[in-house]
């Protein structure tokens, strides 16, 4: 590999390897497992497997394609699990053409999925790999939900799994509680959200309609969940 070009600002950090992914650069989350780090994608869709035993030549091994018009931004590993979440490619639909609406207003009214269920053309989600070959990850679980799917995921081993979701009927995405006992059948075991967030059982935001009232993702320790 030839020498990489000194950085502009820096302060006691340097690259010491470089890969695009697989010709696929965009990246949003990635985690690190036993040598392998799984990359999600913003705008290249799916998810990317990457050989990082040598760091400073890191070499794409895989790359597993989302189905139509869903993303797979977010994702976590432990053991030899890898929960990715399937949601609404939100900013490839036309609806969010001003990425500005993402972020005002209630998600669920501009998806459309707050007032009724909507015909989904999008997978809404969360996918289970087994990762005990890291390097091919085999789909052997899915939690289908019914709204604009799962955003974020927080799982650190064991029987829980904690995501943020947009379902139908609500503002906004919410806190669930997922059941990994058996990982091939995940399923929802709780949750929670905003009084004001429900509308399909007739509650009413107390908030302003230009804001956003929702959940962005949880960090659990212990018996606690943070929210954000």
């Amino acid at each position: 590999m030839s020498e990489l070009p000194k950085p502009d600002y820096a302060r006691n950090m340097r690259v010491i390897g470089h890969t695009d992914q697989g010709g696929r650069p965009d990246g949003v989350q990635v985690m690190v497992h036993r040598g392998y780090a799984y990359v999600g994608h913003m705008f290249s869709k799916g998810f990317s497997v990457i050989d990082v035993r040598d760091a400073k030549n890191p070499r794409a091994v895989d790359y597993l394609a989302a189905p139509a018009n869903t993303w797979n931004i977010h994702l976590q590993v432990h053991d030899d699990l890898l929960l990715v979440i399937n949601a609404k490619d939100m900013f490839a639909a036309a609806e969010f053409a001003d990425e500005r609406a993402y972020y005002s207003g209630a998600l669920g009214k501009t998806v459309g999925t707050a007032q009724a269920k909507r015909k989904r053309d999008w997978s809404a989600g969360l996918s289970v790999y087994d990762i005990s070959q890291p390097d091919a990850p085999r789909r052997i679980g899915f939690m289908a939900v019914d709204g604009g799917g799962i955003h974020r995921v927080w799982y650190t081993g064991g029987r829980w799994a904690y995501v943020s979701v947009l379902l139908d009927g609500f503002t906004d995405y919410i806190f669930m509680a997922v059941d990994m006992s058996d990982p091939t059948k995940p399923c929802e075991a709780g949750r929670w959200w905003i009084p004001g967030m429900n509308l399909a059982a007739g509650e009413a935001p107390s908030w302003p309609a230009a804001r956003r009232y929702g959940l962005h993702h949880a960090i659990v320790h212990g018996d606690t969940a943070y929210a954000a």
